[in-house]
């Protein structure tokens, strides 16, 4: 008896919160969550971060969308400004967590000819192949997906270099008993910071700014 009557109050929730649900966009706060392990050094090279290129071929500010099965309803997940000025911001956030001095220098096209040094001995410029969020609300399961995929070039300034392009990929998925878009910003956050990590632990970009 207790058990069918817990059954029937979760259902009952689900159905309240389902009809109760948010129409319409729904802002995210996407962070930049670094290894328990990071230390902070004392780098002595400045880097700059050039704005990045959003090619997901998707609107700026949009980064995934939220279904609820029982009704249909969807939602669309955004970002305070936009997705590619979300990425430059949370790549400088993980320099900063390593002690990396940090600066904004104007757009870069990642070819040689055009590096210029705009005050920074690193400059890092990229594009965002995808960033996307899925979230789908059953009863009792809670599915979120993420992916991310950059490709990032690092020049040295004073070289006129290119001396790193790559690719960073991460992909998180998580199953939960109830919906939440905290989680959502979880799993988004988790993924981004998981990508911009595999640049930051890259072997030849750390000699170069240590």
């Amino acid at each position: 008896m207790k058990r069918t009557m817990l059954s029937i109050a979760m259902v009952s929730m689900f159905v309240f919160l389902s009809g109760c649900a948010e129409k319409g966009p729904v802002l995210l706060d996407i962070g930049y969550r670094p290894p328990a392990d990071v230390a902070a050094g004392t780098p002595r090279v400045v880097v700059g971060v050039s704005p990045f290129k959003d090619d997901r071929g998707k609107a700026a500010s949009v980064l995934g969308r939220r279904v609820i099965a029982s009704t249909g309803l969807e939602n669309e997940l955004v970002v305070q400004g936009t997705v590619a000025d979300l990425v430059a911001s949370r790549l400088k956030d993980a320099l900063k967590a390593r002690g990396i001095t940090v600066k904004d220098v104007p757009a870069w096209d990642m070819t040689a000819e055009n590096i210029k040094a705009d005050g920074a001995d690193i400059v890092i410029g990229g594009e965002i192949k995808t960033l996307w969020v899925e979230a789908l609300s059953k009863l009792l399961n809670a599915n979120t997906r993420a992916d991310v995929q950059l490709r990032v070039s690092a020049a040295d300034t004073a070289e006129k270099k290119i001396f790193r392009t790559l690719k960073l990929s991460s992909k998180l998925e998580r199953q939960d008993i109830a919906f939440s878009f905290t989680q959502v910003e979880n799993v988004l956050t988790e993924a981004l910071s998981g990508a911009l990590d595999q640049l930051l632990n890259d072997e030849e970009f750390k000699k170069k700014t240590k």
